[in-house]
C-alpha cells in the first residue's frame, strides 16, 4: 500500500493512540502513597474503600495498601518504606515518644471501643478482680484498652487483675478457650467468635465514651513538609470513604469481603455494624483522644500540651473543609455519628 493513502486515515489512528496513551500517562504520572496497616478487620474499611471505590484516584492520588503484621509498621514508616501508617492511636504516641517525627492527620474513631468478653461465670465488672485477662502485646491497642479500663474501674493491673500478653488477638482467643484466662478484648469479628464458643460480652467499651485517638493515619512530618499536596489528597480520600461506607453499605462489605476473606454473610454484616458504629463522619485529629492516651502514659501538664500541639495535625482537615468537601459529600448536612 503506498504511504499517501494512509494519509485520510492517519489523523484517526493518531487520535485513537492519543485517547488510548493519555490515560495511561496520566495513571502513571499520578502520584503514589503506600500506606501500611497492620490488621486484617474491619477498622481499615476507609483505607479500603478508598482505593477500591478510586476515591484516591478523584483526588488525583495512587495508593497502595499493604498489611504490615505485629510492630513491623512502624519501622516501615520510620525507614520511609511507606509513607503513611494506618493504626490504633497509643502505638503511634509511643513513637513520638520515642523521638520519632511523626503525626497524625485524621482519626477515624474518637472513642475507646471493643468488647470485654469473659467466661459465664463472671457478671459484672466486679467479678473481674483476682481473675486473669490477657491482651496481645505491650504497647498494642488492647493493653492499652485495659489499663485504661482496669484503672477507670479502680482496680490495677497485676494487683487487682493478672494482666498476661498472649502475642496475638488469636493467642488470647486460644487462651480463653483453653481457660488459661477469663476474659479478653475483642473487636469485630474475634467477638462473634468468642459469643460462638459459648463466651459472653461485658462490656461495650464504646459506651462509656472515653476519649481516644482510632485508625489514624500518620506521616513524618519531613514527608509532609516535602509533599503536602499527597497527604492532603489522602486525608480527602479518606474522608469521601466514610461517606461512601455509610451511604453504600452492600458494596462496602463486599471490598471488606475481599481483604478480610471472610465469605460469611453474617459475620461481614456484624463486622459492618460493629466498625461503623463509632466511626465519625468527619475523621478530625482530636487532641482529647491523644491527650487520653498521655494520661494513661503518665504524660501529664505542659508536657502533654506540648506533645500534642505538635503530634497532631489538622491542616488538611481544616483545608478540605474550607473547600467544600464535607458539604460535597453531606449535602443534606453532617450526620450525627
Amino acid at each position: 500500500m503506498k504511504f499517501y493513502r494512509l494519509l485520510p486515515i492517519m489523523p484517526g489512528i493518531l487520535l485513537g493512540l492519543l485517547l488510548y496513551w493519555a490515560p495511561l500517562c496520566f495513571a502513571q504520572e499520578r502520584p503514589t502513597i503506600i500506606a501500611g496497616h497492620g490488621t486484617l478487620s474491619g477498622s481499615i474499611l476507609p483505607l479500603w474503600v478508598g482505593v477500591e471505590a478510586k476515591l484516591f484516584e478523584k483526588h488525583g492520588l495512587q495508593v497502595k495498601p499493604i498489611y504490615l503484621p505485629r510492630a513491623a509498621g512502624r519501622p516501615a514508616l520510620l525507614s520511609g518504606e511507606i509513607q503513611v501508617y494506618f493504626s490504633a492511636g497509643p502505638p503511634l504516641v509511643q513513637m513520638r515518644l520515642a523521638g520519632a517525627d511523626v503525626v497524625v492527620t485524621s482519626c477515624v474513631v474518637h472513642r475507646l471501643t471493643s468488647k470485654i468478653m469473659v467466661t459465664p461465670a463472671i457478671q459484672k465488672v466486679a467479678d473481674l478482680r483476682g481473675k486473669v485477662l490477657a491482651v496481645a502485646n505491650p504497647g498494642s491497642a488492647s493493653d492499652f484498652a485495659a489499663k485504661l479500663f482496669l484503672a477507670r474501674q479502680g482496680m490495677k493491673p497485676g494487683q487487682d487483675v493478672s494482666v498476661i500478653y498472649s502475642g496475638s488477638t488469636s493467642a488470647a482467643f486460644a487462651a480463653l478457650v483453653n481457660g488459661r484466662v477469663q476474659a479478653i478484648f475483642a473487636t469485630s469479628p474475634n467477638d462473634l467468635q468468642a459469643i460462638q464458643a459459648g463466651f459472653k460480652p461485658l462490656l461495650e467499651l464504646g459506651d462509656l465514651s472515653i476519649p481516644y485517638a482510632g485508625n489514624c493515619s500518620a506521616a513524618m512530618r519531613p514527608y509532609i513538609a516535602k509533599q503536602p499536596a499527597r497527604m492532603r489528597s489522602f486525608v480527602a480520600g479518606i474522608t469521601e470513604a466514610i461517606a461512601y461506607i455509610r451511604r453504600r453499605p452492600a458494596e462496602s462489605k463486599t471490598i471488606l469481603q475481599k481483604y478480610t476473606r471472610v465469605s460469611d454473610p453474617s459475620i461481614l454484616q456484624h463486622t459492618y455494624d460493629s466498625d461503623t458504629r463509632y466511626m465519625e463522619p468527619v475523621p478530625r485529629p482530636t487532641p482529647e483522644g491523644t491527650t487520653a492516651i498521655l494520661d494513661n502514659l503518665g504524660v501529664s501538664g505542659r508536657a502533654a500540651e506540648q506533645f500534642v500541639a505538635e503530634f497532631v495535625d489538622d491542616r488538611f482537615m481544616k483545608q478540605i473543609i474550607d473547600e467544600g468537601l464535607i458539604k460535597q459529600i453531606y449535602p443534606g448536612g453532617v450526620p450525627a455519628r
